[in-house]
């Protein structure tokens, strides 16, 4: 099932009872609410990232304030029809993320290559000429 077929699928299913985990876990925390990962959170709507294109919920985690989560930071009911669904979107999206770091990291070393070893500071060293 690709992200827009899950987006779908998941629409029909609102709201849906979540659970936070790290990076989410932290923001409410920061934002004074007493959550664990044990807590359950309400998704209220779901979207794609125009920057991205990944799945954002918006989620209350007490009925009245909201915020947005990256779907890859919340974990389903593992009861719920979708779970299969949503943990292998994101077992898609932290693939494709490692794979984009593993590419930044080459680019990094292609760029190191490049210069040779030389450095900006070498043509204001005094002496040099």
């Amino acid at each position: 099932m690709d992200a827009q077929q899950l987006l779908t699928e998941l629409l029909k299913h609102l709201p849906l009872r979540v659970y936070g985990r790290g990076a989410v876990l932290t923001l409410l925390r920061e934002m004074g609410f007493q959550v664990k990962n044990k807590t359950p959170l309400t998704v209220t709507d779901v979207h794609r990232s125009d920057d991205s294109g990944e799945l954002v919920c918006k989620l209350t985690p007490d009925g009245k304030g909201d915020f947005t989560a990256a779907l890859t930071n919340l974990k389903l009911d593992i009861t719920h029809p979708l779970y299969r669904a949503v943990k292998n979107y994101q077992i898609e999206v932290s693939e494709a993320l490692g794979k984009q770091d593993v590419e930044d990291t080459r680019q990094a070393q292609i760029d190191q290559q490049d210069r040779g070893g030389f450095r900006v500071g070498d043509l204001y060293k005094k002496g040099s000429s």
